[in-house]
């Protein structure tokens, strides 16, 4: 979950060369990583394969190839993400004028593009639609944001939930959203901390602003982009069975990171804390979520929404939505024939 970060300032041996990197150097950074990888990851029984392949990431042609740091940080990311997909080494370049931009936090980006909302609308037939890709902090401009989204949706029949897209963010958010699909205090989610040996219990809102809508059927769309706090959101309602979820299985990122501060040049993401679901007792971490109704990425939609109007054709009682509801699944009976 890309909410948890921090940063602990270790200091390596001067690492920030501006266009070469050692054999000595990188043999000082591979050891450095692992060596914080052990000392913070959450999943110690995973600690000895994740060392063995830094070491043989180490003795690697690709590593041997590698010529500068960025590229030596890329290769220590990639054998990283086959153990835990929210592991990363990251480097940052000196030389880069202070004037130039720096890579947008995943936050900031959030804040500027309408907390991760792109699309929020009542489509034919009566079926609330919201597709966002991340999920952002809980603030008063967010909170403001999500309590539009669901007025927009909250007299509606059913609702599709589109993730297909979203690279998560922060769990809070989730929450907030949850809070709105029940009537009473419901535990979500809850997180171990290794640090500090403790669990911290996620639960609904008890106070949202706008209606809750407790009774009508959920629609999640899911991909194998489908990452961290958006995977935690589609577990938590497959799981407390309030939700269908319709696509791909996600990518399997289920525990909060945090970001260790290496040199000037060089951090590691490590995840120091473990999801620990209410109902399942386990999470999601390196399976993915997997989905009620197995479709292609670009097949989840239609198929959605397709289930969406057939629960709805079993309780409308207005003449006008009976008619809607029934033109647009001939409609889409027919593109999916044809």
């Amino acid at each position: 979950m890309k909410k948890y970060l921090a940063i602990l300032p270790l200091f390596l041996p001067s690492l920030s060369f501006p266009t070469t990197f050692s054999a000595e150097q990188k043999k000082t950074l591979v050891d450095t990583v692992e060596r914080e990888i052990s000392r913070q990851y959450i999943l110690q029984e995973n600690i000895p394969a994740t060392r063995e392949g830094l070491q043989k990431a180490s003795e690697s042609e690709a590593m041997k190839q590698a010529r500068t740091p960025k590229r030596v940080a890329e290769v220590l990311s990639k054998v990283l993400e086959k153990h835990d997909k929210h592991f990363g080494v990251r480097w940052y370049d000196q030389n880069t004028s202070q004037s130039q931009p720096k890579h947008e936090n995943w936050f900031t980006k959030l804040a500027r593009k309408n907390s991760g909302f792109n699309r929020v609308e009542v489509l034919e037939g009566n079926v609330g639609y919201i597709d966002f890709w991340g999920f952002d902090q809980v603030n008063d401009a967010s909170r403001k944001r999500v309590e539009a989204a669901m007025a927009l949706i909250e007299n509606t029949d059913a609702i599709i939930f589109d993730l297909r897209n979203n690279g998560g963010g922060d769990g809070n958010m989730g929450r907030l959203i949850n809070s709105y699909l029940f009537d009473e205090p419901t535990h979500l989610n809850s997180i171990y901390w290794k640090a500090t040996d403790s669990i911290t219990e996620f639960w609904t809102f008890e106070t949202i602003k706008g209606k809750r809508m407790v009774d009508i059927p959920v629609y999640i769309l899911t991909s194998k982009d489908t990452f961290s706090a958006a995977e935690s959101f589609a577990y938590q309602l497959k799981h407390l069975k309030r939700a269908t979820i319709i696509g791909e299985t996600t990518k399997g990122g289920a525990n909060p990171w945090q970001f260790f501060q290496l040199d000037d040049a060089f951090g590691v993401v490590i995840p120091i804390a473990k999801a620990i679901n209410p109902i399942t007792k386990s999470n999601w971490e390196g399976t993915g979520v997997e989905p009620d109704i197995t479709t292609r990425k670009e097949d989840a939609f239609n198929t959605a929404y397709q289930l969406s109007l057939q629960q709805i054709q079993k309780t409308a009682v207005n003449p006008e939505q009976i008619k809607e509801v029934k033109e647009k699944l001939e409609l889409l009976e027919t593109n999916q024939a044809s």
